[in-house]
């Protein structure tokens, strides 16, 4: 044990250059951003396995331990309070278009993403009241995005490690825009005529649901995503992430 863990001490202390299977792109270019694209596009098609040598973990699933939101969706005649566990994002490597802008002068990063569909699969507790009929329930749970389009921005800086400059995260924030949305949550009421029924409502309100619901959940999409960029950058250095740099 002592040895593994030497052993994972030492891997953070490493740098290393980009995968080989990553495209480097030249700063000095005027077609930076376009080459850029493409790269983010290659990099994370690439990742339906772990790289664990870079810190990056498996995109196929994408996991999270557990979701919850800033705060639970109040109003009117309704109050719900929604917690997830074993949260698993399928799709995430698999891109229709891809925009990217690095920006040298503030140190931005920004990303867009266009996917032709993302599942959420995830177990859920869900606690409050729909209208007149309360519910406290537990089980699985099924949302399904159609050509989401997803933009991340990464607020970067600059910092010295062992005489060599790295980049690292300080900040991001995140906006998604699907086309459309379907849900299904079991066990949400016990009776499963109305269990049914108040799924395909879900789905076809899903404007509403979504407009309600999905700012709370940015924050912390864009925090892991964030953390995850950071492992890649701890251990690749800034020369060795675009041609053209000091």
């Amino acid at each position: 044990m002592k040895t593994l863990i030497v052993l994972s001490v030492l891997s953070l202390c490493n740098a290393f250059p980009m995968p080989s299977s990553f495209t480097k792109c030249d700063k000095r270019k005027p077609d930076f951003n376009e080459c850029l694209s493409e790269a983010v596009r290659n990099a994370i098609g690439q990742l339906v396995k772990p790289m664990e040598k870079y810190h990056l973990p498996s995109f196929e699933p994408f996991q999270f331990a557990s979701l919850s939101p800033k705060s639970g969706v109040q109003g009117g005649s309704s109050s719900t309070v929604v917690k997830f566990r074993n949260y698993r994002i399928y799709g995430r490597t698999k891109i229709d278009s891809s925009k990217a802008k690095m920006n040298f002068e503030d140190n931005t990063l920004t990303l867009e993403l266009s996917h032709p569909e993302i599942r959420y699969e995830f177990d859920y507790e869900a606690k409050g009241k729909m209208f007149v009929l309360p519910f406290d329930s537990a089980g699985h749970g099924t949302v399904t995005l159609k050509n989401p389009i997803y933009t991340i921005k990464f607020t970067l800086e600059e910092y010295v490690k062992d005489n060599k400059k790295y980049l690292r995260v300080v900040d991001s924030n995140m906006t998604l825009k699907p086309e459309s949305m379907t849900m299904y949550f079991e066990n949400l009421f016990k009776n499963k005529v109305l269990n049914d029924a108040f799924n395909r409502e879900m789905s076809e309100s899903w404007k509403v649901i979504f407009a309600n619901f999905s700012a709370g959940y940015m924050d912390s999409y864009a925090k892991v995503y964030g953390d995850v960029f950071n492992n890649f950058l701890e251990v690749v250095p800034l020369v060795d992430l675009f041609e053209g740099v000091q």
